[in-house]
């Protein structure tokens, strides 16, 4: 649409004019690399990340896939340790390059009604810090509405002979699923509303298992490799699908991320087990950059 690509080239040329010119301090959080704070009370503030740049005001929503939880440094504003919110996600990467106004409120554990309406601890739904006067939006969410993390940290806990690992109810997650894109569409729909003007970019998940097999690490027996691809092949299409009838940018990152996952030679996501201060089947470093180029290249 013309429209949309004449806003698209404002919002590149804005920030071409200050790429190279910036310090984002908002990104050189003092939390060690440990993961020191990420079950602290600190109370959780509504703008987590705020910069002083004079690009175009980007807002980062989502969860702990867009947090980066354990990707060091911590951000320094507040409720960045509570949230396990990293100064090198992919938003904060982006904002570096592009030279954005970031206001970051992705937090881990996030669902979509975290965004919406509901609290997490003691920070606002994240949909607060959009504004008439966002440029940029950045969505990551719908993982944890049909536990697609959780049953297989579950899982991997169970058959590594953990204890309280609680359980997985495969029927619930099938439900969810159907209603998954619905919850995802409302997000985008409630942005829309805020920021008419905004560009909304939907950055689907990591690809966190391989097409076929398995691998040392990733403690998962055939049948449930088999219903954990199922999961994530239906959030994968829950993405292509909202966007498709919202207008919304969709980054693939899901397909982007295939050959890179957790068994893989190059992985862009930990292992069940991963070194020490690392998070499970969480996105790394190398994931965090190839989000964040993707997120670049569907701006341009």
């Amino acid at each position: 649409m013309a429209a949309d690509k004449t806003r698209r080239n404002a919002l590149m040329a804005c920030a071409a004019l200050v790429v190279g010119a910036l310090t984002l301090t908002a990104c050189g959080g003092s939390a060690s690399a440990d993961g020191t704070g990420r079950g602290a009370k600190a109370e959780l503030a509504l703008t987590a990340a705020s910069t002083t740049a004079a690009g175009p005001d980007y807002v980062a929503l989502g969860s702990s896939f867009a947090a980066g939880p354990s990707i060091p440094p911590v951000q320094s504003s507040g409720g960045a340790a509570a949230c396990m919110r990293s100064g090198d996600n992919y938003a904060s990467i982006v904002a570096r390059d592009l030279g954005a106004n970031l206001t970051d409120v992705t937090c881990s554990g996030a669902t979509t009604a975290n965004i919406l309406t509901t609290k997490q601890g003691s920070q606002q739904p994240q949909i607060n810090a959009v504004t008439g006067a966002t440029d940029l939006v950045t969505i990551t969410i719908g993982g944890n509405d049909v536990d697609y993390l959780g049953s297989m940290v579950t899982y991997s806990c169970q058959n590594s002979g953990g204890t309280n690992c609680g359980s997985v109810d495969q029927g619930a997650i099938n439900t969810a699923l159907g209603t998954v894109g619905q919850k995802i569409e409302n997000v985008v729909n409630a942005v829309k509303a805020r920021a008419p003007q905004a560009r909304i970019l939907l950055v689907s998940y990591s690809t966190l298992l391989p097409d076929t097999g398995g691998c040392t690490g990733v403690p998962l027996t055939a049948d449930q490799r088999i219903f954990e691809r199922t999961v994530a092949t239906r959030l994968a299409q829950a993405y292509i699908d909202t966007a498709n009838r919202t207008g919304a940018t969709l980054v693939r990152f899901a397909t982007a991320s295939h050959g890179h996952d957790a068994c893989s030679a190059d992985p862009w996501v930990e292992k069940y087990q991963p070194a020490t201060g690392r998070t499970s089947y969480h996105p790394n470093e190398a994931g965090m950059r190839a989000a964040a180029s993707l997120v670049k290249s569907a701006l341009d």
